[in-house]
């Protein structure tokens, strides 16, 4: 058997009909709640049935998973929602961490055990070399640009919980500060990001 560490996923935005198919991937790898909070679902025989509905910004965790699983949940989440993976460092390996969001694409890198992407410092000489310095070029080439997207999302939609059930449209997909990021100039998101065909006009800065 291989090297185990620890998981966890946060999702921070997901269309209600793609909620089933982020349980689905979390009932695969036996993601779930470290702690049971007041409103939870009662425990019962069926795992399954204890995750009939997905809270935002909570994390899922699997305390002792594979090394690499954080590739595979990634892989298996649905891109058209906003979420966070990240596997811990364990022995020689390095954490492993993959930002998604709907108009950003998919970010990964090696990250801590906060899932807070690193690099040696040889590496950020060659970015800072190669963007000339430049902070925004940077945030995209460090994950911080997602940071920020997620950390967006994150504050506005922290605690809302969407039932499996729940109608299309019923919950927000996006936040509106995410309007600098999501609707800025083609500077302030990746050449390759989904949402670069909608970006038209300047961020608030």
């Amino acid at each position: 058997m291989g090297d185990r560490t620890p998981i966890e996923v946060i999702v921070y935005s997901c269309p209600p009909e793609r909620v089933n198919a982020v349980l689905e991937v979390f009932e695969e790898f036996g993601l779930g709640h470290e702690f049971v909070l007041p409103g939870d679902p009662a425990p019962g025989p069926a795992h399954a049935s204890r995750q009939r509905r997905l809270e935002l910004g909570r994390g899922y965790i699997h305390s002792e998973i594979s090394v690499g699983s954080s590739a595979e949940i990634a892989a298996a989440l649905p891109s058209d929602a906003a979420w966070k993976v990240w596997e811990d460092p364990k022995y020689q390996h390095l954490g492993e961490v993959h930002f998604n969001h709907p108009d950003l694409g998919v970010f990964v890198a090696d990250c801590d055990a906060q899932g807070r992407p690193v690099f040696t410092s040889d590496a950020i000489d060659r970015l800072v070399e190669r963007t000339d310095a430049d902070r925004v070029q940077l945030g995209h080439l460090t994950g911080r640009t997602w940071g920020t997207a997620l950390e967006q999302l994150g504050s506005a939609n922290k605690g809302i919980v969407i039932p499996s059930d729940a109608p299309p449209g019923s919950a927000p997909l996006q936040a509106a500060a995410l309007n600098q990021l999501a609707s800025g100039p083609s500077r302030w998101m990746p050449a390759d990001a989904p949402g670069q065909a909608r970006s038209t006009t300047a961020p608030d800065r």
